[in-house]
């Protein structure tokens, strides 16, 4: 059945935090890119630092800075109270508090589609590297960093997250969705079918979805321009499909569109403006490039 919620302005959320993905601002200037390919979009920007030191502090690199805009961004929602919501990042770790946000508007009855190559199901005890873009879903889920988590508005319950096109996990992400009984969905069924992840919320019942979208989730020999390359991907074809579906089924709420690393020129622009017509549609007004 498709959304009932309420149709009211979408928000344009811009975050281009770098900071969870290590000490290369090449993030900052990706969201820095897309933006500028919708300058009519009325965009509301959660303010990161370009430079700044980048300390470990509880397991996490950058820490300060991290804490401070989630800190931020809450904030903003808090005051514009959105029921749709676009967010441009930035590392992955922007997804505290739009994910949360909207958890919280439609009191759990969310499917959050996570297409990432990555689980980001570590913890700062469990995590390689300390970097925040690999935790975020932990957080949302109630486990992690306690002042992070804390800025969590609403927890998922595991049953509300779809994993998508998950191929490089870390042993304990794994455990985790092993025990939690996380749903999965592979690249190469996504690739052969992209309704499928429309029918899954369909047949989980959930009638609002937000996607999280790392661009890594692509196929690098498609899409090259992200931080975490992983072979073995969904193919730009297949998820410009299944975005298509899930705007035409009517339950889209919210998306985000993540880890963008410029290339040459406008190399990789033209497949996120595409991306981001197929799920959005008329929310993006007309396309003026």
């Amino acid at each position: 059945m498709p959304s009932t919620h309420p149709r009211g302005p979408m928000l344009f959320l811009y975050f281009p935090q770098w900071q969870g993905s290590g000490t290369s601002d090449e993030l900052y200037r990706g969201a820095a890119l897309v933006r500028q390919r919708w300058p009519e979009l009325p965009w509301v920007e959660v303010p990161v630092e370009r430079e700044t030191p980048l300390p470990i502090r509880h397991g996490i690199l950058g820490y300060d800075a991290l804490l401070a805009q989630q800190q931020a961004a809450a904030a903003l929602l808090a005051h514009h109270e959105p029921t749709r919501l676009v967010t441009l990042g930035g590392d992955c770790g922007v997804e505290l508090a739009p994910v949360s946000w909207l958890n919280r508007c439609y009191a759990g009855n969310l499917a959050v589609l996570w297409l990432d190559a990555h689980g980001d199901l570590n913890t700062p005890q469990s995590s390689p590297s300390g970097h925040f873009h690999g935790m975020p879903l932990r957080c949302l889920l109630g486990e992690g960093e306690p002042a992070l988590t804390r800025l969590v508005a609403s927890r998922l319950d595991p049953r509300q997250v779809l994993l998508a096109g998950a191929r490089e996990l870390d042993p304990p992400e794994a455990d985790f969705i092993t025990a939690r009984r996380m749903a999965r969905l592979t690249a190469s069924r996504l690739n052969d079918d992209p309704a499928s992840l429309a029918r899954w919320v369909g047949e989980a019942g959930f009638r609002h979805v937000y996607v999280h979208l790392d661009l890594d989730v692509l196929e690098p020999s498609g899409f090259p321009h992200v931080k975490c390359p992983t072979p073995g991907g969904v193919t730009p074809e297949a998820l410009v499909a299944a975005l298509s579906r899930l705007r035409e089924d009517g339950r889209l709420v919210g998306m985000s569109v993540l880890e963008f690393v410029p290339g040459e020129g406008e190399a990789g622009l033209d497949l996120i403006d595409r991306l981001l017509r197929a799920a959005l549609g008329e929310a993006l007004g007309p396309a003026t490039h």
